[in-house]
């Protein structure tokens, strides 16, 4: 409906638009006036949609919003249905000469320097290091030449789209990355180079003898010296979402990208998104798509088209993962500490929800269960003076709350 919700309580007349036929067992001018009633000081803009599970809408002030990393709801879906969820990514050693060999990445968004106990972070350098040393010995090499090669994705691995202010701290996208892209809190300014130097350090240390000769294709004919395989993107998804990853976001959009035939770039992966949208009839005349993070500012999407998203992942399995890993209000991920003043108590394990902020943008999309059992799936956004954040959090938070207490039926 274009009918835009009045910003303060009004009479019941100026949401009869939005009210649905009763078949939908939602009262939408209940649920609009509730929303109504939450407090916007401070706020420059509120946008909102509420649809039932089964994709019915409720209410919406549609107006497209930067979504933020709402967006990677949207990165996800297209990821599990495009790649599927048992996809997994290998990084391999592989070698055409006897003492030459070359890392090889394979989109991998969690490979990790060392064992760790989280499920996403399966694939490891220390294994990959072992079972190169265990090749090498068995073949008696004790002096090698490494090359590295990340040839999965293209175009510049920072967006222009990006603040160049948040460089120092924002990885970079390649198909060979470690730990994130990250070396503490600092940013590598080449991961897949980086990486290779830690797999190098690590070969040395086992007793080899390493000459680091930088980035190269992988040889023609070369066969696997050693190899690691993640977890599947399902078990990575989850992970993404609940801890708002934008490393793996703008790997998965890559990837999509690739699968469908698009360049493995940014732009690529906007329009593999995009294109994945609009196959699913999730696509609204004026909204844009600009990376799969949410990093960007010039990404534009109708709160509308998050809420029937997340309606799509309740109810067709090929999204259980983006069921299972949006965060759970005071529970986990980037919702943990939300939901934590008295009026937004009722909303805490209840709201499933993944979390948006940038400077003057602040969203909240996902599903909760109303006072009278009924499941809502809702996405709203929030602008302001970039300094009124914790405003736009309250809103959002007691606009989830309101629902999760209502009696809508």
């Amino acid at each position: 409906s274009a009918h835009a919700l009045p910003l303060a309580p009004a009479p019941a007349h100026a949401v009869a638009p939005l009210v649905l036929p009763a078949a939908s067992g939602v009262d939408s001018s209940r649920v609009a006036s509730r929303l109504a009633a939450i407090s916007k000081k401070s706020l420059d803009s509120t946008a909102w949609a509420v649809y039932t599970s089964g994709g019915k809408k409720v209410v919406a002030k549609d107006t497209a919003i930067i979504p933020a990393s709402t967006t990677k709801i949207l990165t996800a879906m297209a990821a599990l249905d495009v790649l599927g969820a048992d996809r997994t990514f290998t990084t391999k050693v592989v070698s055409a000469r006897k003492g030459r060999l070359t890392l090889l990445g394979g989109g991998d968004p969690y490979l990790v320097s060392a064992k760790s106990s989280v499920p996403a972070r399966k694939a490891n350098l220390n294994d990959l290091v072992n079972a190169t040393a265990k090749a090498l010995a068995k073949d008696k090499v004790k002096s090698v030449r490494l090359t590295y090669s990340a040839p999965l994705f293209s175009g510049t691995s920072y967006s222009a789209a990006w603040k160049q202010s948040w460089s120092s701290y924002t990885p970079r996208i390649m198909s060979l990355t470690v730990n994130g892209g990250m070396a503490g809190s600092s940013a590598y300014s080449n991961p897949a180079r980086s990486t290779a130097t830690m797999f190098a350090s690590k070969l040395r240390a086992k007793g080899f003898k390493v000459t680091f000769d930088g980035a190269a294709s992988a040889p023609k004919g070369a066969k696997t010296v050693a190899k690691v395989v993640s977890a599947t993107l399902g078990t990575q998804v989850r992970r993404m979402l609940r801890y708002s990853d934008n490393v793996a976001a703008e790997n998965y959009a890559r990837l999509v990208a690739r699968a469908t035939g698009r360049s493995p770039s940014f732009a690529g992966g906007s329009s593999a998104i995009a294109a994945w949208l609009q196959e699913k009839k999730l696509w609204v005349s004026g909204m844009r798509i600009d990376g799969g993070s949410g990093l960007s500012s010039n990404t534009k999407v109708r709160p509308s088209v998050l809420a029937r998203a997340v309606a799509l992942a309740l109810k067709d399995g090929t999204y259980r993962d983006v069921k299972l890993g949006l965060p759970v209000a005071g529970v986990n991920g980037t919702l943990q500490y939300r939901f934590n003043d008295p009026s937004e108590k009722a909303g805490r394990k209840v709201v499933h929800a993944k979390t948006g902020s940038l400077k003057k943008v602040n969203a909240l999309a996902g599903y909760l269960t109303t006072a009278d059992g009924t499941v809502l799936t809702f996405a709203f956004g929030a602008t302001h003076d970039g300094k009124r954040s914790t405003a736009a959090g309250n809103w959002l938070d007691r606009s989830a709350t309101t629902l999760v207490t209502c009696a809508c039926g």
